[in-house]
């Protein structure tokens, strides 16, 4: 945001004001080790910010839509490019994501398939799928899968990510979640440091069934992951994946989330986790 080729209201505000307002598509980077998605603006957002990926180690891969996937990163790591790789990639995401995944990389490549050791080595990647609602170790992390109500599609996760007395929800690109969810989460009972929840259309929209939430969805999973103790007592909720349709300029926005209990993100916000 702003969409490249839209002159509406909140586009061209934007673009006036610019700063927090001009969103690139969503990552996260955890630590100096841990992406989640590796997705087309990554490389810009490091250069700015001055981070490096070099420690990376543990990629999460919440889909293969394109705005949260570029496989051309992946493809870098071989020495055709002269790049030297200071470690392996665990690449961990869906079965259906890893082998949507496995076939851009065939299609754009001549090296071969993810699946097969002599690209693994190539690459230095390991992939690992992971199922909704399985946990597993990756690198540091405990990592648990959750299904996303994101398309008829299968396969779209959301991820809690633990690393000590540590917890990060990780979840955009999902509409309204399941009970089932719901149900898994208390099971576990998890309390969350960050909670991080899609956004995508904003005041006065409803959240669409397969697709992305709204501000007033946004506030009902606010409220439930407080009420039901999800949320550690100095926990927070930050809202991502913005879109143009119903999200007002980010101050006007942060101030209507703080009266209802979260934050609005923008790109560079960094958050340190205290002890």
């Amino acid at each position: 945001m702003p969409i490249p080729f839209c002159v509406c209201q909140i586009c061209s505000e934007a673009r006036r004001v610019g700063g927090k307002n001009l969103r690139r598509r969503s990552s996260l980077m955890i630590n100096d080790d841990l992406l989640v998605d590796i997705g087309p603006d990554i490389a810009t957002a490091s250069f700015e910010r001055g981070l490096s990926f070099a420690s990376i180690g543990v990629c999460l891969q919440t889909h293969p839509h394109d705005d949260h996937l570029d496989t051309g990163f992946l493809l870098s790591r071989h020495a055709d490019y002269g790049t030297v790789v200071s470690r392996d990639l665990l690449l961990v995401g869906s079965g259906e994501t890893l082998s949507a995944i496995d076939d851009m990389v065939r299609r754009t490549s001549e090296y071969g398939s993810i699946f097969d050791p002599e690209t693994q080595s190539a690459l230095r990647l390991n992939p690992r799928t992971i199922a909704p609602f399985e946990t597993c170790t990756a690198g540091d992390y405990r990592v648990t899968g959750y299904p996303a109500n994101h398309g008829v599609d299968q396969g779209y996760l959301l991820y809690s990510i633990e690393q000590g007395p540590h917890a990060v929800f990780y979840g955009t690109d999902t509409s309204i979640l399941s009970e089932e969810a719901w149900d898994h989460l208390q099971l576990r009972r998890t309390r969350y440091d960050v909670v991080i929840l899609d956004h995508t259309y904003g005041i006065g929209f409803d959240s669409r069934p397969g697709d992305h939430l709204a501000s007033r969805d946004v506030i009902a999973h606010v409220d439930r992951f407080r009420e039901s103790g999800l949320l550690k007592e100095n926990g927070s909720v930050y809202a991502t994946h913005l879109s143009h349709e119903g999200n007002l300029e980010h101050d006007e926005l942060d101030e209507y989330a703080m009266e209802h209990g979260y934050r609005v993100a923008y790109d560079g916000l960094a958050l340190q986790l205290e002890y």
